[in-house]
């Protein structure tokens, strides 16, 4: 659930010139949806297929992020991509991100080392629908430090 929003990670949209690009705006925006508990966004970034070892479907991942949402409702997140791998048919995409997870802002990795944030690690699969890419599948475990 929060896995699937959470990916939550790495810069803003803006035109999408690659399939990197697209998976990359696809992190950004879902990252700025849970930060902004923008549910209904963050919904739309999820495929119709979407499940995890928590959620057999997307509707329950949405209704455990919209409960994570009611509970928490500053979150700031800073996120590291530490790897992204793209099909060789450019119609699916894997990636490995790390969060950073606080309820204070964060604009470095120093900053949420200080604040002893909390460390995700998110492995995350993606599927383009259209031009568009969606979350088919993630999977999120504690993480001691960034793996940079």
């Amino acid at each position: 659930m929060l896995a699937a929003c959470l990916l939550v990670l790495a810069g803003c949209g803006g035109e999408q010139t690659t399939p990197e690009d697209g998976v990359r705006a696809t992190i950004a925006a879902m990252e700025k949806a849970v930060e902004e508990s923008a549910i209904r966004q963050a919904a739309e970034l999820l495929h119709p297929d979407y499940s995890d070892s928590r959620h057999p479907n997307k509707r329950a991942a949405v209704h455990s992020l919209l409960a994570y949402m009611r509970r928490h409702r500053d979150v700031h997140l800073f996120s590291v991509i530490k790897s992204l791998e793209l099909s060789a048919a450019n119609d699916s995409a894997r990636a490995v991100v790390y969060v950073a997870m606080t309820g204070t802002p964060v604009q470095s990795l120093d900053t949420a080392m200080a604040l002893k944030a909390d460390l995700l690690r998110f492995e995350v699969e993606f599927a383009r629908v259209d031009e568009d890419w969606r979350i088919v599948h993630s999977d999120w475990r504690r993480a001691d430090s960034f793996v940079l």
